[in-house]
């Protein structure tokens, strides 16, 4: 949100860009009443890579938080090549100062340009989350409606149904066609189903970790049991399951 330092760091307090971060996202849970309800995000805390299109005004976020059709037409139409070419630079920016290290991103709206992102970043490694259809539209109907209600009047039930399963249906054929259509990269892919990361997430992790040739650390292992262990998503069954790993 605020990438640019505005004075020298200091060990003992805290980044102002922190500070001015959470008033933002106070104000945007004011507007969105229902935000954490759908989707949790703080100062210190990931978010959607996406964002960072937004500067370049061709971005999903905005597909997102307002309904216009012609927009979204638009930057479906658009080449999305400069907005990955830009991302490349912001990264590289934030690392300016850090040791090399893998960032890691999140944004299902890389589906629509995965031939760009693939060309800026060759090296990428994909990870695409597999969860049954019915249940991604439920979940999508309900962000909408919570990002939606920031600019517009709520559409109907009905209409608003309609409108995220085709998004969807639309979002699936792209990556399905892009697979079929570059066999060349299917290594860099790692298929995750919803059920198993739900089940059993460290297992999930310690896959995708040794994919990518990575130790995974015991902090990160410790990391990973407790946060399984405090989220009602993840199946009581499975928390013992994480604790034997």
């Amino acid at each position: 949100m605020f990438p640019i330092p505005t004075r020298r760091k200091h060990p003992k307090k805290v980044d102002p860009r922190v500070r001015r971060a959470e008033a933002c996202l106070w104000g945007f849970r004011r507007l969105a009443p229902g935000a954490d309800s759908v989707y949790p995000i703080r100062a210190w805390t990931p978010h959607e890579c996406v964002a960072i299109h937004s500067y370049t005004l061709l971005s999903e976020e905005f597909v997102s938080t307002c309904h216009v059709p012609t927009y979204e037409a638009f930057l479906h139409a658009a080449d999305l090549g400069p907005i990955y070419r830009w991302q490349r630079r912001f990264l590289q920016y934030l690392q300016i100062g850090h040791s090399n290290s893998r960032w890691v991103l999140k944004s299902p709206d890389h589906i629509y340009g995965l031939d760009k992102l693939l060309a800026v970043f060759p090296d990428a490694a994909i990870i695409q989350t597999h969860r049954d259809p019915v249940e991604v539209v439920k979940s999508q109907i309900r962000l909408t409606q919570v990002l939606e209600a920031m600019f517009a009047r709520p559409r109907e039930s009905e209409q608003l149904a309609t409108s995220e399963a085709r998004k969807i249906e639309q979002m699936l054929g792209y990556i399905t066609r892009f697979r079929e259509a570059y066999p060349n990269v299917a290594r860099q892919f790692i298929d995750v189903t919803y059920r198993e990361l739900v089940s059993d997430p460290l297992a999930v992790v310690q896959r995708i970790y040794e994919r990518l040739d990575i130790r995974l650390s015991e902090v990160a292992t410790k990391r990973i049991r407790r946060l399984a262990s405090t989220r009602s998503r993840y199946e009581k069954g499975s928390r013992k399951g994480v604790a034997r790993s």
